[in-house]
């Protein structure tokens, strides 16, 4: 089997979630976008791995959310993450295009995108890793909507709660899908890498035009 040699940068972030690894929050970062008015938006997700043997990054998201009608507004299906580790005091700026997997979606992608995953497979494989508990928000009311008690009661996995339920006994079949759930792709073609505990400082630029080349910049 030919072994896969990632960029750089890509071997570096790696490390630098095993360092980190110990801390919850080494697995959000902050992720920006820009709305149809041309101003910038940002919100916090959470890691959800890398594209099998590539360096895109995966998360997930409700298709309701603002977000996704953001990234599927003409010219505007870019992203940049600023992701920092507070243990190793080092940050990733990545940027790039987003790709969007969900069954509410009428989307098709590329090998180059998808790698050797199936947009089934993939919407598949982050269902099932998501606890019941995380899952049951994909069937409430969409993000922004007036606050109903009553909607919130009226899907299924709140109505278990109810009943006395634990979040881990709640069943929710894990093979059907919310038509509200949807993967999250970025695909890096820029980043910025800064460690701010090294003596200097070090910054590093990459650019996928340069073959993800280092180049050893001023901080």
């Amino acid at each position: 089997m030919t072994e896969i040699l990632y960029p750089p940068w890509r071997q570096r972030l790696a490390r630098s979630l095993h360092i980190n690894r110990s801390q919850v929050h080494a697995k959000y970062y902050q992720v920006a976008s820009v709305c149809p008015a041309g101003r910038p938006k940002n919100r916090t997700m959470v890691f959800r791995g890398f594209l099998a043997n590539s360096q895109s990054l995966l998360s997930v998201t409700d298709i309701r959310s603002e977000k996704v009608a953001q990234w599927q507004s003409k010219h505007k299906s870019h992203f940049e993450i600023c992701w920092y580790f507070s243990g190793s005091r080092e940050q990733y700026r990545l940027s790039g295009e987003v790709a969007l997997l969900s069954h509410s979606l009428d989307l098709s992608y590329t090998q180059a995108v998808l790698g050797q995953q199936t947009k089934q497979s993939l919407l598949n494989q982050q269902w099932s890793n998501l606890s019941a508990n995380a899952r049951q928000a994909f069937y409430s009311s969409s993000p922004k909507a007036p606050f109903d008690e009553n909607t919130i009661l009226a899907n299924p996995a709140q109505e278990q709660l109810t009943q006395g339920k634990q979040p881990e006994e709640i069943d929710i079949d894990s093979r059907q899908i919310s038509d509200n759930f949807c993967v999250v792709i970025f695909i890096p073609d820029t980043v910025d890498y800064l460690n701010l505990k090294s003596k200097p400082q070090e910054r590093c630029l990459y650019d996928i035009q340069d073959d993800w080349k280092e180049r050893w910049v001023n901080p």
